[in-house]
């Protein structure tokens, strides 16, 4: 009796700066990526509960921090990620 999760990527949504005179260091300086994803659980074949997820990714951890990890991504995510933060 084992569950397995499927998720599939449904939308992608780039959202522009909030304040291009903010510091470089600031997220509202950059564009905001919003990701949706689809997730079905199965049970022995038998096709469960779907859920619809939301992730919003900013460039930095926090303002002044880390630069976001996107490495956990969808590659089309990661190469939208590395166009708009580069």
């Amino acid at each position: 009796m084992a569950i397995t999760k499927t998720s599939v990527l449904s939308e992608v949504v780039v959202t522009p700066a909030m304040d291009s005179s903010a510091a470089d260091t600031s997220n509202n300086k950059h564009p905001v990526i919003r990701v949706s994803h689809f997730d079905t659980y199965t049970e022995d074949g038998v096709e469960g509960v779907a859920k619809h997820r939301k992730t919003e990714l900013k460039k930095f951890v926090e303002d002044g921090g880390a630069a976001t990890d996107v490495s956990g991504e969808d590659a089309f995510v990661q190469t939208i990620a590395t166009a708009i933060w580069s």
